[in-house]
């Protein structure tokens, strides 16, 4: 009898500390609820620091409302994501890199290529997302 529950306890609290992830949908759909259209860009700038992988992870890439870019990786979970910043810290530290805004949703990481002017729903995406994971 002690053993199944202890057994309970294990499941219940493995399902309790189970981080919330983030797919590429749920990204997709949140900028386009705030009427930020995205459009596939994968051969966009293929030198660019914000087209390499980090931590193994290779971004997807977009262009938004026509003339500003956001790099998207979607790792397996929050631990892996500081793993890439670090790795983009590391690999750029000596580097010149344009203007730009990091997210870290989760198990998201998101470069926003904010040069000209910093669109404000972005940032309400960006909110919406994180509200996902609470």
């Amino acid at each position: 009898m002690m053993i199944i529950i202890l057994a309970i306890c294990f499941i219940i609290a493995g399902c309790m500390n189970k981080e919330k992830t983030i797919t590429l949908a749920q990204i997709k759909d949140s900028f386009e609820n705030h009427g930020v259209s995205m459009s596939e860009e994968p051969g966009l700038h293929p030198d660019s620091v914000f087209s390499r992988a980090y931590n193994d992870v290779t971004p997807r890439r977009f262009v938004i409302d026509e003339n500003q870019i956001i790099s998207i990786y979607v790792y397996t979970s929050s631990k892996e994501v500081r793993k890439g910043i670090k790795d983009f810290e590391n690999k750029t530290a000596a580097a010149d890199v344009i203007p730009h805004t990091i997210y870290q949703i989760a198990n998201v990481l998101i470069f926003y290529l904010d040069e000209s002017f910093k669109d404000e729903r972005v940032d309400l995406a960006v909110a919406e997302l994180l509200s996902l994971t609470k």
